[in-house]
């Protein structure tokens, strides 16, 4: 049990954050960072991607790739309704789908890494 909880904890943890990102009410950044929020919405999105996978592979947790995708695209929907709820904030369906484009590049990044760590290894990792 403690070993689940490692596995999948990076990806509860970012969830945590994601969601307290999400309660701010006046998100603005730093001045020279003028990026479009649709890439900060990406990138966040992307490390919450690879967390997921990153549970799946190294947890031994048999859940389809598919599942895995649906929480981490079914928590942007949540993240973009939370918004909905803070002031100053307005939930978009654009950002939503950077969220899904940011969970979707974060998991496939970390699950091809670990499958051409296992076949470079030879250690036998899951490769499904």
């Amino acid at each position: 049990m403690a070993n689940q909880l490692r596995m999948w904890g990076p990806a509860a943890v970012w969830a945590a954050v994601l969601f307290l990102l999400s309660a701010w009410p006046n998100p603005a950044g730093p001045s020279w960072l003028a990026v479009s929020d649709k890439v900060v919405h990406l990138v966040l999105f992307a490390v919450l991607g690879g967390a997921l996978a990153f549970g799946r592979w190294w947890s031994g947790a048999a859940t389809p790739h598919w599942l895995i995708v649906v929480v981490g695209v079914g928590y942007g929907a949540l993240d973009e309704w939370h918004q909905a709820m803070v002031p100053n904030r307005t939930p978009s369906v654009a950002d939503w789908y950077a969220d899904i484009t940011g969970v979707l590049l974060g998991y496939v990044l970390i699950t091809l890494l670990v499958i051409r760590a296992g076949r470079l290894s030879g250690a036998g990792q899951r490769t499904d």
